[in-house]
């Protein structure tokens, strides 16, 4: 069913632990905050050798309008070849097709990974650099056959409001976004989006787990794209800014260096950054409030991104 998934049952839970092992027998569950865009649950179990072993179930959230919110894009695919690559994420415990059988929904079993989100770090710069170095690395990865089909959504969705005859409804709404809209258009033209690298689309500090100042796991691959990897510094760095942090020095020199990459077209994808979250950021708050860890009030989040917006038009408007 459409919408917000439910809270799994007594049963699902059992078929689940018995999917990784058929003896394998339920120690506990507990909900896991965070994931605005599924339901997460950590599953304890108890193995055979009397080993506990967590994962984590995720059910994703359905739209009743599947044309304006697509479904997840082969999870299990992405966790494996970001795994043969050696970057940090979870591994697969139990494929979309079973566990979307066990559940009557999209879904994924994953590793625990005992870290959280830090949006608080004691060490800033060093926190950017860290996460600059993990997404390098992510761009970096040869895309294999089995992930060439994943669409360039984010490339297919700036052409479309691009090349539309008039502002589309996000940014006719915005207060700034007509404003926004015409600075991107006159950019536009020398935007190179020749790139089909396997990019996040949803790369913000909520999505990366921490533990004793150290980066564990980038999170949340339910929507990746292949284009260009810029696309994720920007929205990145957006989002950073939104929460005061300054950290745009530091993440963008590290992750020219990791990368081996000159930053190019960052004041466009900052703006299509901005566009995304149109014509209302306010329930990105939510994410933190979620998080526990940094409180945001809707307001404020507004605040800030019309705020980074009059920014960016400024620099553009000096450089006109």
């Amino acid at each position: 069913m459409p919408g917000v998934p439910p809270v799994p049952t007594k049963t699902q839970f059992e078929q689940i632990a018995k999917a990784i092992d058929p003896n394998a027998r339920v120690v506990s569950t507990r909900k896991l905050v965070g994931g605005i865009a599924c339901r997460m649950d950590v599953l304890e179990i108890r193995l055979p050798d009397t080993t506990i072993q967590k994962v984590v179930t995720r059910q994703y959230w359905e739209s009743n309008t599947p044309q304006s919110r697509p479904p997840p894009r082969g999870e299990s695919a992405i966790l494996r070849t970001l795994a043969a690559n050696q970057i940090p994420a979870p591994r697969v415990i139990v494929a979309e097709e079973q566990a979307g059988e066990i559940f009557g929904r999209p879904a994924i079993v994953i590793s625990y990974l005992d870290g959280v989100p830090d949006l608080a770090p004691a060490d800033l710069q060093d926190w950017a650099r860290q996460l600059a170095r993990a997404i390098a690395n992510v761009h970096a990865i040869e895309v294999p056959d089995e992930l060439k089909s994943v669409p360039r959504s984010h490339i297919n969705s700036v052409t479309k409001w691009m090349e539309a005859p008039e502002p589309p409804e996000r940014f006719v709404k915005h207060e700034v976004g007509v404003e926004l809209w015409n600075a991107m258009r006159l950019l536009w033209p020398g935007v190179d989006t020749t790139a089909s690298q396997l990019i996040h689309t949803d790369f913000w500090p909520g999505n990366a787990l921490w533990k004793d100042g150290k980066l564990l796991a980038i999170v949340d691959w339910e929507w990746p794209a292949l284009g260009e990897p810029i696309g994720d510094v920007a929205y990145f760095l957006s989002d950073a800014a939104y929460a005061g942090f300054d950290v745009e020095k530091s993440f963008l020199e590290t992750y020219e260096r990791s990368s081996g990459k000159p930053i190019h077209d960052l004041l466009f994808w900052k703006m299509m950054a901005t566009a995304i979250p149109m014509p209302d950021i306010g329930n990105w708050a939510q994410g933190y409030a979620e998080l526990g860890t940094r409180t945001m009030y809707p307001d404020d989040i507004r605040r800030a991104h019309t705020n980074y917006i009059r920014d960016l038009l400024t620099q553009f408007n000096s450089n006109a």
